[in-house]
């Protein structure tokens, strides 16, 4: 009984995986042609990752660098990064008190003046009371102040991943068109909506020595 439990479980974590490259690949092929053709920037080599605990793979990330022309040549001015974390860290959790629920797989999105990196802890992991202090703006969207980028301040969002596929018209909606909104300036309920499938609802939580954290609303 042992060994078939263990087997199910082998073989729904190698279904999980594949499902993630799966939508990195869509998530990465869709951006590369539509964010050119947005006419606000070129987009470079994509800087991947995976992070493991032991032998098991708990999350990916994808780093597309954006790049605009300056003195003729193409420059870094910022990067458009997402991230799927299956189980650790980058799994946020639910409910404002206590030690929470982890909620379930989830796709980061974010625009930063770096790419994501798990090896120099650059990535949406939690508890939130070691990042940079933040702006919640409407309970889904976070933001940091900046000025380097010529697409305005970092910021990040969160889908839930039982609430997407690899469809490109799904794709289209819950990631194309809040990214090229956002790097518009959109406001964030604008650019995400209620309605967005999937869309994770942030709360702010206080946390020990005065720190901030973040929880999922349940």
């Amino acid at each position: 009984m042992q060994n078939t439990q263990a087997d199910a479980s082998a073989r729904e974590a190698e279904q999980a995986w594949r499902h993630a490259k799966q939508l990195e690949q869509a998530l990465i092929e869709l951006l590369q042609q539509a964010l050119p053709a947005s006419g606000l920037c070129t987009v470079g080599k994509p800087l991947t990752e995976q992070q493991k605990r032991g032998e098991s793979r708990q999350a990916l990330c994808c780093s597309l660098p954006l790049l605009q022309k300056k003195k003729r040549k193409d420059t870094i001015v910022a990067f458009l990064n997402f991230q799927i974390s299956l189980a650790g860290d980058g799994v946020p959790r639910v409910g404002l008190g206590g030690e929470g629920e982890p909620l379930g797989p989830v796709l980061h999105i974010a625009h930063w003046t770096c790419e994501f990196s798990f090896d120099y802890d650059a990535y949406v992991g939690f508890p939130a009371t070691g990042w940079q202090p933040w702006v919640n703006q409407a309970g889904r969207l976070l933001r940091w102040d900046d000025s380097e980028s010529p697409f305005g301040d970092e910021w990040s969002y969160s889908l839930r991943l039982d609430a997407l596929s690899t469809d490109e018209g799904l794709l289209r909606r819950v990631v194309l068109q809040p990214v090229l909104a956002l790097l518009e300036g959109a406001a964030a309920q604008q650019a995400l909506p209620d309605e967005l499938p999937g869309l994770v609802r942030y709360v702010d939580v206080p946390a020990e020595d005065g720190l901030q954290d973040l929880r999922v609303q349940s």
